[in-house]
């Protein structure tokens, strides 16, 4: 079996062989490839130059071989191509030049035009699928509506008890635009997509379900009907896992505070699985102390057709590449141990 055929097993919950096994933020941070590459490279123009943008994605594949491959992007190139002025200061993140306070603001927003906005990265995507072919999946993403929000407007923690509904006007623009943005990626080869909700996890279970879920939820009714699975990850899942599957997802990716056994409660065998692994195990344990781990995690998932090993949150910038291949090459090879424990059953 193909990394692709596994992968897509997994998100529909058909996966009889090993659990696919990829990282987020794996391409790049932890590799030396990458850090020479933004020596020579601005951050802006690694996002928006298509060659940068598909070596970037592959470095890590052609280094260790996950069965996914995302592609490098960020979740703010959305509002970024929709007009808002966005930079990376070294040490203090993204910053927009100007955000958003009044409708008048969101009216000024540009619609999304994927072939004239993002051609860089519908163009990385086909070359992307041209070399893995069949031997990886390809992951396109956008960051959930409320993410995206919590950094484009202004007084954002305020927002919602001041002006409410400036707020829902601001999550239903973002939701429109990013149906439109990750239905591109759909044409341009990707096999699934990841919606990060990075910060759904700052939301009483009462308030996503009114500030998050139902953004994401028509995000991922949309993008179902081009027939590609949705992955839905949130940090905090924990308080939000029944309301992530009544999106109707086919992932639910869990943070590392988050048992498996607590999601595989709510998800029931009908909706798969991603993470749980704690990059910060991954980026300070041994070798042998990851790979360990990694076999209780895999352990507690052997049975689950809709599992995908991943990590909780995105890899840590400092994560010895030693300790990745631990982790990898021990999910990998889980296929072995696991059918023979099966026949000894």
């Amino acid at each position: 079996m193909n990394s692709l055929q596994r992968f897509s097993n997994a998100c529909f919950c058909k996966n009889k062989d090993r659990p696919p096994v990829w990282l987020m933020r794996q391409a790049g941070r932890f590799l030396p490839e990458y850090r020479a590459l933004r020596e020579k490279h601005d951050f802006m123009t690694l996002l928006k130059t298509d060659e940068l943008i598909t070596e970037v994605s592959l470095q890590p594949w052609r280094r260790l071989h996950m069965d996914a491959v995302i592609v490098f992007a960020d979740i703010l190139l959305l509002p970024n191509v929709m007009g808002m002025e966005l930079n990376f200061l070294e040490g203090q993140g993204p910053k927009f030049s100007k955000l958003i306070a009044s409708q008048k603001d969101i009216d000024a927003l540009k619609p999304v035009e994927p072939k004239k906005d993002i051609p860089f990265l519908l163009s990385a995507l086909r070359n992307i699928r041209k070399e893995i072919k069949e031997d990886a999946a390809l992951l396109g993403f956008a960051g959930s509506p409320w993410t995206v929000a919590s950094y484009i407007m202004d007084d954002f923690e305020n927002i919602g008890k001041k002006n409410p509904e400036l707020l829902k006007n601001t999550l239903s623009r973002l939701t429109h635009e990013t149906i439109v943005y990750l239905s591109a990626k759909v044409d341009a080869g990707v096999d699934a997509i990841q919606i990060f909700d990075s910060w759904g996890g700052v939301l009483s279970p009462e308030d996503y379900r009114v500030w998050s879920a139902p953004y994401i939820k028509e995000i991922v009714t949309a993008l179902k009907k081009r027939g590609v699975p949705i992955i839905l990850y949130v940090k905090e899942s924990g308080p939000h896992l029944q309301t992530m599957i009544e999106t109707g997802c086919d992932v639910i990716s869990i943070g590392w505070e988050t048992s498996l056994e607590e999601a595989k409660k709510k998800a029931l065998g009908k909706t798969a699985i991603q993470g749980n692994f704690n990059p910060h195990i991954l980026m300070q344990a041994t070798p042998d102390e990851i790979r360990q781990q990694t076999q209780i995690m895999l352990k507690t998932m052997q049975d689950y057709p809709g599992y995908i090993a991943n990590l909780g949150h995105g890899i840590l910038p400092k994560t010895p590449v030693e300790n990745v291949e631990a982790f990898i090459k021990s999910c990998q090879r889980s296929a072995v141990s696991f059918q023979q424990e099966k026949i000894k059953r």
